[in-house]
C-alpha cells in the first residue's frame, strides 16, 4: 500500500546466475548463500539470516555422530549448479576431518530429497528447513559439528533505486 505499482516477484536461481542478473539489473534484489565464493565489488550483501547445517535422514533413523558421517554414503547437489553451498561444505568438513562418500549428485534440491528417501545416501541442509521436507525424511544435528549457513540481501551498488533501499530498510538489523 506504501508503494503503489510496485510488484515483487520470487524467481528460484542459482546463486551465480542471481550475481549476474543482479550487475545487469534485471532483477533488483535477491537472496542468497553468503559466502567468500559469492562476492563481487558490484553487489552488496546484508546478512539477514543464519541456520545451522544438519543432515537430512530417512525418518527411521535417531541419530548421527561424527562417526556414522565417515562411513556413510551422500547424495549433493552438483557442484556446478551448487558451487557456494558446495564450497560452504567444504571448509566445514575440514575441522572434524570429513570426507563425505558422495555416490550421487543431483541438481535439484526434490530429487536429491527423493534419493535420500530411496536409501541412496544422506544429505547436508539447513536445519531451519526441517519442515519443508518430505514425509519420509527428517533432519538431524551432528553432536560437536555446527557449520552454519548464512542467507544475505543482494542488490547491485549501480541499479538502485529509493524504492530499492526502503525495501531494504524494511528489514531488521
Amino acid at each position: 500500500k506504501r508503494h503503489p505499482g510496485c510488484q515483487v516477484e520470487m524467481h528460484v536461481m542459482s546463486t551465480d546466475a542471481m550475481m549476474s542478473d543482479l550487475k545487469t539489473g534485471d532483477i533488483d534484489i535477491g537472496f542468497l548463500l553468503s559466502h567468500d565464493s559469492v562476492q563481487d565489488p558490484q553487489v552488496t550483501q546484508k546478512p539477514i539470516w543464519s541456520t545451522q547445517i544438519g543432515v537430512v535422514v530417512p525418518r527411521t533413523v535417531d541419530a548421527v555422530s561424527l562417526d556414522m558421517l565417515r562411513d556413510s554414503d551422500f547424495v549433493i547437489g552438483v557442484r556446478e549448479n551448487w558451487r557456494s553451498f558446495r564450497a560452504l561444505l567444504d571448509a566445514a568438513f575440514i575441522e572434524p576431518g570429513l570426507s563425505p562418500r558422495i555416490v550421487d549428485e543431483a541438481w535439484d534440491v526434490q530429487v536429491i530429497f527423493q534419493r535420500v528417501a530411496d536409501g541412496r545416501g544422506l544429505t547436508f541442509y539447513p536445519i531451519s528447513a526441517a519442515d519443508s521436507l518430505p514425509a519420509a525424511l527428517k533432519i538431524l544435528p551432528v553432536p560437536d559439528w555446527t557449520p552454519q549457513l548464512t542467507i544475505a540481501m543482494a542488490w547491485s551498488n549501480v541499479v538502485d533505486t529509493k524504492l530499492l533501499r526502503a525495501f531494504r530498510d524494511s528489514f531488521p538489523q
